[in-house]
């Protein structure tokens, strides 16, 4: 009865600490670095992208609704700068080759720039939150888990199963 009794609790706790590793988010912080074209996002000292980026940080509710919101203001940020560009340069082209240009359009362009400039520090500012709450949880939750050992003992005294934590 004793050994079967044994048994049984290895099992449990062996299930226990299998279930309990499988709930905690992913250990590798995730690094952000801002470069001349965007930003990079780094973990384990590989890039990965927005997309991969997304998806690793499913495990933190509020980082990645951060995230995802930074993801979409950062497209419509480029999205608008480049048309915004495009209206300032279609003024400046036709000066160039000696017609009239319509500064109306270099106007619009002006003004449409500068929303996407609005978007871009939006979209960092979020970005950088959702990266600083995902590496507070992931540091939080590898440094307060629950991580006992288990061992069978053999002594003198005969046989037994010990747990460190």
């Amino acid at each position: 009865m004793k050994k079967l009794l044994f048994i049984a609790l290895c099992m449990f706790f062996s299930q226990y600490s299998v279930q309990a590793q499988d709930s905690i988010p992913s250990s590798k912080e995730i690094e952000m670095k801002i470069k001349l074209l965007g930003y990079r996002f780094y973990q384990d000292g590989e890039r990965i992208t927005w997309k991969q980026l997304v998806s690793a940080t499913e495990s933190v509710n509020e980082a990645n609704k951060l995230l995802k919101r930074a993801k979409s203001q950062n497209l419509l940020s480029n999205i608008l700068a480049f048309s915004g560009g495009a209206l300032i340069g279609i003024p400046l082209g036709q000066q160039s080759a000696d017609r009239e240009p319509t500064w109306e359009l270099a106007y619009i362009g002006g003004a449409i720039a500068a929303v996407s400039i609005h978007l871009s520090f939006r979209a960092f500012n979020n970005a950088n939150k959702g990266v600083d709450s995902y590496n507070l949880a992931v540091k939080s939750t590898a440094d307060n888990r629950f991580q006992p050992e288990f061992q069978i003992v053999a002594n003198g005294n005969g046989l037994g199963f010990a747990m460190k934590f």
